[in-house]
C-alpha cells in the first residue's frame, strides 16, 4: 500500500470462499473496514453464513458498526434481504432510518445501472423492454420500500390496477436482474411481485434466475436466490445445473459457493460431465488460447497501468514474436479432420434444422444457409468456436435498391458518401421488420426445439439480438475439445446484382456478381461483402497467409475473449479510476488494411519472402495510421487513422486503428 501501486493491494487468494468469509466475519466484529474490503476482493461473501452461523453483514450489525455494515451492503456485495442462520434479516438489526436510507441508495444505484444499459442499446425493442423493466422496478419499490409512507400508500392504491404490469414483465425483469446482479430488484420481484423464484426465464434452454446468476458469476445474487428458495439442483433442458454453468464460464467464487450446498454426489449433465469435470475442462480450454500469460484459480499477478500506452507496451513485451510466427500455421484450426470437422458439421446441421423450422413458419426466411467468416476462409485460430452464417433469401423479387450520394453534412455524420435504400412492397422487408422478426421466429423455434447431438447445448445468454440478426451461444463437450463456448451469428440477407454505383476494387473475385444487403435495427440497410472477403482470403498463397495469420495472432494475444475470467481480462486493461480496454485495432481494421496491402502486392507483381513476414505485418499496421508533425518539435509521428472497408467502403462507416502506432513502434524496437 505504501508503494507505487497502492491500488494493487489485496488479500492473497489462497483460502476458499468459506474460509475467507469466516475471516471477514472476524474483521467485521472489530470494525476493520479495509481488511473486509480486501477479503471481499479476494472472494469473501458479505452475506454468506460462515462457520460461526452469521454473515459478515450480521456480524457488523450485531457489533453496531453501522457504517461498516452500510459499506458492505453498498460496495462489498452485501444484501439487506438475506437472513442469517437464525432467520434474522439485516433490516431487523439496524435503526429504521438507516435501512430506509440504504434501500433508497440501492434503488438509485440499480436504477442508474438499468438506465445506463438502456442508453447503450441500439435496438428500439431492447430499449422498450428495459423501459418496461424500469417501470416495474419503480412500481415495486414505491409500493413496498419507499420511505415516504403517504407516497407508498398512494402507490399501493394505484398498484391494484397495475398488477398485470408485473405479471407481464416480471420474467423479463428477473432475467435482467439475475444477469446484472440487481439484488433489490430480485427481492422485490420474488417477494413482493409474486414472480416464482424458479420461473423459467429463457425458454430456449429452460434456465432459471439461479442458472443465469451462476453463469454470469453473480455470487451475491446466487446467495439471495438460494435464501429465497431457489433449487440449486434444478437442471436446464440439457441437464446442466447452476453449478455446471458456474464452472463452464470459469466463475470460481460462484462455483465454490454453490459447491458448498452439495450434500450428495455431483450430478451429470446430458453430455455426461459433472461440474467438477466441467471446471477442469474450462481451464484446459483457456490454455488453448495462447494469451501472453496464463491464469490460475488463484488469479494472476497483473500489472494495471495508469496509462494506455504503457499498458499496450506491457502486453506486447510479454509476446514472443518469433515463437508466435513459428506457430501460426499450427494454431490455425484445420476443419478437414478430427473433432474440429465434427463441431462444424454439428453446428451446420443444427442451424440448418433451425432455419428450416423458421422458414416453414415464415416464408420470408426461406433461403440457403451460407457459412462465412474465419471458419469459411480457413483463418480461424486456436479453437473451432466461432461461426458466421447468412440466410440468402430465395425470393428477392420486388426489391428495388437505390444508391445515392449523400450531401456533405450527411457524409460527415455517417462517415461514408453513399446511401443505400431499399424500396419494396413486401411488408416483411420494410423498416426493421426483416431483422426484428428473425429473432422472434428463432426464439419461437428454440422454445420447443432441443439440439440433437448430446455433446452440444444452449447456454446463457442463449439467443440475443444483434444489429443485423441474432446471436446464439452454445457449449460443446467432446473429447479433443472437452469444452468449447461457441458463438454463432445468423444474419438474413437480400441478394441483389452488384450496383454500378458501388466500385468493384481490384481484388473483387470475377464470380462476385451479386451483393448482399442486411437489415439493421435502426431501419436502414447495410451492404455486406463478407462472401467476397471469404473468396479472397480462402485463396491466399503461403506467404500471404503467413502475414495475415501472424498479424491476426498478434492482435489476438492483445485481447481477452469475452468468456474469459475477470482476472485474465484485467491483463488487457489500463486503469484510471476504472478499467478500460487497452487501445487495440479491431479485426475490421486489420483485415481491410491487409486487403489494401495485398492489392498493392499483386498490382506490382512482387513476391513476399518468408524472412520479411514481420516487415509486411508492420506495413499492414502502417495502413491504419497517418503521419502528423508535432508543431513544437517538428518531429513526425504516427497517429491512428480511419480505416475504410476495402469492399464497399463508400457505404460503410470507417473505424479508427487505435493502438496501431504503439504496435509498430514496439515491433521496430525489437
Amino acid at each position: 500500500m505504501e508503494g507505487d501501486t497502492p491500488w494493487r493491494a489485496s488479500w492473497p487468494r489462497v483460502e476458499s470462499v468459506v474460509d475467507l468469509t469466516h475471516l471477514m466475519v472476524q474483521a467485521a466484529r472489530v470494525n476493520c473496514t479495509l481488511t473486509c474490503s480486501f477479503l471481499y476482493q479476494a472472494g469473501a461473501q458479505s452475506s454468506l453464513c460462515s462457520q460461526s452461523k452469521v454473515t459478515p453483514v450480521h456480524a457488523a450489525l450485531d457489533a453496531e458498526h453501522w457504517n461498516l455494515a452500510g459499506q458492505m451492503i453498498k460496495y462489498m456485495g452485501g444484501c439487506l434481504y438475506v437472513p442469517d442462520s437464525r432467520g434474522r434479516l439485516p433490516t431487523h438489526l439496524m435503526p429504521p432510518d438507516r435501512h430506509c436510507q440504504l434501500n433508497e441508495k440501492i434503488y438509485e444505484a440499480e436504477r442508474k445501472q438499468l438506465e445506463d444499459i438502456k442508453e447503450k442499446k441500439k435496438d428500439p425493442i431492447e430499449e422498450q423492454r428495459l423501459q418496461e423493466v424500469l417501470g416495474v422496478q419503480q412500481l415495486l419499490f414505491t409500493t413496498n420500500l419507499a420511505r415516504d409512507r403517504v407516497r407508498q400508500k398512494r402507490a399501493r392504491a394505484r398498484a391494484r390496477a397495475r398488477r398485470s404490469q408485473v405479471s407481464s414483465v416480471g420474467a423479463d425483469a428477473l432475467l435482467v436482474a439475475s444477469q446484472r446482479g440487481l439484488q433489490q430488484l430480485i427481492y422485490l420481484l420474488v417477494k413482493k411481485g409474486g414472480v416464482p423464484v424458479d420461473t423459467v426465464l429463457d425458454p430456449t434452454n429452460d434456465t432459471t434466475a439461479l442458472h443465469q446468476a451462476a453463469s454470469h458469476g453473480k455470487s451475491d445474487c446466487v446467495i439471495l436466490l438460494l435464501s429465497l428458495g431457489a433449487q440449486h439442483l434444478l437442471s436446464d433442458r440439457y441437464g446442466q445445473t447452476p453449478l455446471h454453468l458456474a464452472a463452464m464460464f470459469g466463475h470460481d467464487q460462484t462455483y465454490q459457493l454453490l459447491e458448498g450446498f452439495m450434500r450428495q454426489q455431483e450430478p451429470s449433465c446430458r453430455a455426461g460431465t459433472t461440474p467438477q469435470e466441467v471446471s477442469r475442462h474450462f481451464y484446459s480450454y483457456l490454455k488453448m488460447y495462447h494469451k501472453c500469460s496464463g491464469t490460475t484459480r488463484q488469479g494472476s499477478d497483473v500489472q494495471i497501468w495508469n496509462n494506455p500506452t504503457d499498458a499496450t507496451t506491457d502486453v506486447l513485451s510479454r509476446i514472443d514474436l518469433n515463437k508466435m510466427m513459428e506457430e501460426t500455421e499450427r494454431i490455425a484450426v484445420d476443419y478437414s479432420k478430427g473433432e474440429a470437422q465434427e463441431v462444424r458439421e454439428v453446428v451446420m446441421k443444427e442451424l440448418q434444422e433451425i432455419t428450416e423450422n423458421v422458414s416453414s413458419k415464415d416464408r420470408t426466411y426461406r433461403g440457403t444457409l451460407e457459412l462465412l467468416g474465419s471458419t469459411a476462409d480457413g483463418t480461424r485460430l486456436y479453437c473451432p468456436d466461432e461461426y458466421d452464417f447468412n440466410i440468402l433469401l430465395d425470393d428477392c423479387s420486388g426489391v428495388n435498391v437505390l444508391v445515392s450520394e449523400q450531401n456533405k453534412q450527411e457524409a460527415s455524420l455517417s462517415g461514408h458518401k453513399l446511401r443505400v435504400e431499399v424500396k419494396t412492397m413486401k411488408t416483411g422487408l420494410q423498416e426493421n421488420v426483416f431483422q426484428k422478426n428473425l429473432c422472434i421466429r428463432v426464439r419461437q423455434c428454440l422454445s420447443t426445439y432441443t439440439l440433437g447431438d448430446m455433446r452440444v447445448s444452449i447456454v446463457p445468454p442463449g439467443l440475443t439480438r444483434t444489429q443485423v440478426g441474432v446471436s446464439l451461444s452454445l457449449a460443446w463437450q467432446g473429447n479433443q475439445y472437452p469444452l468449447l463456448l461457441i458463438g454463432i451469428d445468423l444474419v438474413p440477407i437480400v441478394v441483389i446484382p452488384w450496383p454500378e454505383e458501388i466500385p468493384r476494387p481490384f481484388l473483387t473475385p470475377a464470380n462476385s456478381q451479386m451483393m448482399h444487403l442486411s437489415n439493421t435495427a435502426d431501419k436502414s440497410w447495410r451492404c455486406s461483402f463478407a462472401a467476397s472477403e471469404v473468396k479472397v482470403l480462402k485463396h491466399l498463397d503461403h506467404q500471404e497467409r503467413q502475414v495475415f495469420l501472424t498479424g491476426k495472432a498478434l492482435l489476438s494475444c492483445m485481447k481477452a475473449e469475452p468468456w474469459m475470467p475477470k482476472d485474465l481480462k484485467k491483463q488487457f486493461c489500463w486503469w484510471d479510476t476504472r478499467y478500460w480496454k487497452i487501445p487495440t485495432p479491431e479485426g475490421f481494421c486489420f483485415k481491410n488494411s491487409f486487403l489494401r496491402q495485398l492489392e498493392k502486392k499483386r498490382v506490382e507483381g512482387v513476391e513476399w519472402q518468408e524472412e520479411d513476414v514481420m516487415q509486411h505485418v508492420i506495413s499492414v499496421f502502417r495502413g491504419m495510421c497517418e503521419e502528423m508533425v508535432d508543431p513544437q518539435t517538428s518531429d513526425e509521428r504516427l497517429v491512428p487513422a480511419k480505416v475504410h472497408a476495402y469492399f464497399g467502403g463508400d457505404c460503410e462507416r470507417p473505424k479508427v486503428g487505435h493502438g496501431a502506432p504503439e504496435i509498430i513502434k514496439y515491433i521496430k524496437n525489437i
